[in-house]
């Protein structure tokens, strides 16, 4: 069986380096199993078109959830699942309406409500003038201070920093004025559950789909004590966070309730959701459902769960495989190697 991962072209940056080297050891790790894995580099729609044309693969595990097209001097950028689905390209992961769901974190919010699963209250205020009017005076009538202020359609916590916390209207209207001059996207306003004396963040790492999920769920942990401190991406990339496991009763709890979060989102093959206990309750916050893989909390996350690095990277194509299989678009075998390494993981 051969698989090509596709990631996005290495910029030269530390992160770009580490990513790069973290993708290597998961060629080789696949490769160690049977199966016949090759790293790729991509940027454009046409780099991808030129690799699946060239190499042919049984799978494709691409990285990337969209790219560029270029006409003349315009570029767009595409959903990249939405190409394989229209050109038959089995793939690992979710389905490019899925993609957009959960990119969108008020769109999955409005989902959760519907399904009763509780989310903060929240506002999403588009980038003009006049969404920024009307969603500040939502904002203000909801008064469900302090809010934290995130872009819409970002994950892994960018564009969230100190200042993304705000206690009352003033810094709110500094605060969404600060996201407007940098992002051009929407802005989420979501109640902030940081303030509460029993708040635990918590992260939850899913391998498999509808009826073959597992949970792998751990409370997030700042290295370092600041009050009402969000965990930022820089948090992340510089090492200033750790997962510590819950206790069997918590552990259970969110299990059945990151389940219902994660199937009303509608993810497949491989996902991780973010979740907070606060206030005695758990609650919903958002879903990344192409997470970059290999990641430091999806692999803490896959630790605590008794997985090893190896076998939550091959779960992974285990779990695209075993839904390819059954919808009938795959026939080669999953290596022998591979399938011993995973009984009784999925």
């Amino acid at each position: 069986m051969n698989i090509e991962i596709i990631m996005k072209m290495n910029r030269g940056s530390p992160i770009s380096t580490t990513k790069e080297n973290d993708y290597e050891k998961m060629t080789q790790i696949l490769i160690k199993y049977g199966i016949e894995a090759n790293l790729n580099y991509a940027e454009t729609m046409d780099d991808i078109l030129s690799i699946l044309n060239s190499k042919k693969p049984d799978i494709l595990f691409c990285a990337l959830d969209h790219a560029v097209e270029k006409y003349c001097d315009t570029k767009i950028s595409h959903n990249v699942h939405t190409f394989f689905e229209y050109n038959n390209v089995n793939y690992i992961g979710s389905s490019p309406e899925i993609i957009e769901r959960v990119l969108s974190k008020s769109a999955l919010k409005y989902e959760w409500e519907r399904h009763n699963i509780l989310t903060p209250p929240y506002v999403s205020i588009g980038h003009s003038e006049a969404d920024f009017t009307i969603g500040f005076k939502k904002l203000k009538k909801l008064d469900a201070f302090p809010y934290i202020l995130k872009p819409e359609n970002l994950g892994n916590s960018r564009g969230i920093d100190d200042t993304s916390i705000v206690y009352n209207s003033m810094e709110l209207g500094q605060g969404l004025a600060r996201l407007r001059a940098h992002y051009a996207g929407a802005i989420l306003a979501e109640h902030y559950l940081g303030v509460y004396s029993d708040t635990m963040e918590i992260t939850c790492a899913m391998i498999g789909g509808p009826g073959t999920m597992r949970l792998m769920p751990a409370q997030v942990v700042l290295g370092h004590s600041k009050k009402h401190h969000p965990i930022t991406t820089e948090d992340k990339n510089q090492n200033r966070t750790s997962l510590v496991p819950l206790s069997p009763e918590l552990r259970a709890s969110v299990i059945d309730f990151a389940r219902r979060a994660f199937e009303v989102a509608g993810v497949r093959d491989y996902a991780r959701g973010d979740f907070f206990f606060a206030d005695g309750k758990l609650w919903a916050i958002e879903i990344n459902g192409q997470p970059m893989i290999p990641d430091r909390w999806f692999a803490g996350a896959a630790e605590l769960d008794g997985l090893t690095e190896e076998q939550y990277l091959v779960g992974i194509v285990a779990a695209g495989y075993q839904r390819l299989k059954g919808e009938g678009r795959i026939q080669v075998p999953f290596p022998e190697a591979a399938s011993e390494l995973m009984k009784g993981v999925l």
